[in-house]
């Protein structure tokens, strides 16, 4: 189909020798690599989140009869085992620090992405601006003809009225025009430091569906969920079971009565049941979250598939867009020529010449900006991925 042989025309150079990251702006990159960081922390304390604190115990005292005695002591007490449950805590902190990191690239993308789509929006609408320009010097053309139809009497005010009415009407939407492209530019200011004319875009291609559906950040999301909340069932049904401890100290006692090192030390292991009202009530609703999550994850899958599926008819339906364009140009080639011949023959006036080639210049205006909203399709799926 055209459609692959246009998407072959979309194919641009990545940044020129700069990684695709390094066109955000120097703050969002730091921003980027601080929450990294701190993620990374963040797992190194959920991980090991399962072992106790060793106590370390320092006293002094002096009793009435001015006698002192120093106490030094260090205690553990440490689950050992509990059903499954430390394994439990371990991978919980591992998806936990996995979907954190998903979730860094994800905001990266959506970052880079909303970037790329304000710069397509601000080179539509510089080509709206022409086009409107191209617009006002064709209705420009028929007032000047409305307004000398009605001084020789062949039309009436209303004709004339309408036409310098619309005239102006395309002045003032190139006013909005203009705010908006000032807008756009705000916008890509926030998010870069580098001039728009410096940034070329990904050098990327039209996913298929199955390329799309299997690399989704979406999906690895709410996958990465699903284990989240599975694990959680799991800590939950295990801290409502037996688990097994071991304890231990050791120390010394030092006072002015024996002026001795008395040095001690004890282990042993113990075994705890909780026993809860709630207990059943707690891990249904962990259970349920985690089914819950495991729906979300067929939904998602679903949702995804219809955003390729949107995605790939909207590129479609503006290649449709392009052949007609370029059948509209073909005509009006003709149409020029024919005018041309009869302009130089003295049968048409020159205002009819420049209208078309306005006319023709405007749909080819047109082309330009229905490949650069394929090109935002286009990243838009390709941002979703990892």
């Amino acid at each position: 189909m055209k459609i692959f042989f246009l998407l072959s025309l979309l194919t641009i150079s990545v940044f020129a020798k700069e990684e695709p990251n390094s066109v955000l702006s120097p703050l969002k990159n730091e921003i980027k690599e601080l929450k990294i960081k701190s993620t990374e922390e963040k797992q190194k304390v959920n991980q090991y989140d399962w072992l106790s604190d060793i106590d370390l115990s320092l006293s002094q005292s002096k009793d009435n009869e001015n006698e002192k005695s120093k106490d030094y002591s260090l205690s553990l007490s440490q689950e050992v085992y509990n059903f499954g449950g430390i394994s439990a805590k371990i991978d919980y902190a591992n998806y936990l620090f996995k979907q954190e990191s998903l979730k860094i690239q994800m905001d990266n993308q959506d970052d880079l992405y909303l970037l790329y789509s304000n710069i397509i929006n601000l080179l539509v609408n510089n080509l709206t601006i022409k086009q409107n320009i191209l617009n006002t010097k064709n209705k420009e053309i028929e007032v000047n003809i409305k307004k000398s139809q009605y001084k020789n009497g062949e039309s009436d005010i209303s004709e004339l009225n309408d036409a310098i009415m619309t005239k102006n009407l395309l002045e003032d939407t190139k006013m909005e025009l203009m705010l908006e492209k000032v807008k756009y530019q705000n916008e890509i200011k926030k998010l870069t430091q580098y001039d728009v004319s410096d940034i070329d875009f990904p050098k990327v291609s039209l996913l298929n569906k199955d390329e799309f559906l299997a690399n989704s950040s979406q999906k690895r999301y709410t996958q990465i969920e699903s284990k989240i909340s599975q694990t959680q069932y799991q800590k939950t049904k295990s801290s409502y079971l037996p688990s097994l401890k071991i304890n231990g100290s050791a120390g010394y006692n030092n006072s002015d009565t024996t002026n001795n090192l008395d040095d001690y030390y004890k282990y042993g292991a113990s075994i705890s049941i909780p026993l809860s009202y709630t207990s059943s009530n707690d891990i249904q609703q962990s259970k349920l979250i985690f089914l819950k999550n495991k729906k979300e994850e067929d939904l998602t899958y679903i949702e995804l598939e219809n955003t390729y599926e949107t995605s790939y008819e909207t590129i479609k339906q503006y290649e449709k867009r392009i052949n007609l364009a370029l059948n509209d140009i073909k005509l009006y080639e003709e149409l020029l020529q024919l005018n041309q011949e009869e302009y130089n023959a003295g049968f048409k006036a020159m205002e009819d010449v420049d209208t078309l080639k306005n006319s023709k210049e405007i749909r080819q205006l047109d082309i330009e900006k229905y490949k650069l909203y394929i090109k935002k399709e286009i990243l838009f799926l390709y941002f979703q991925i990892s």
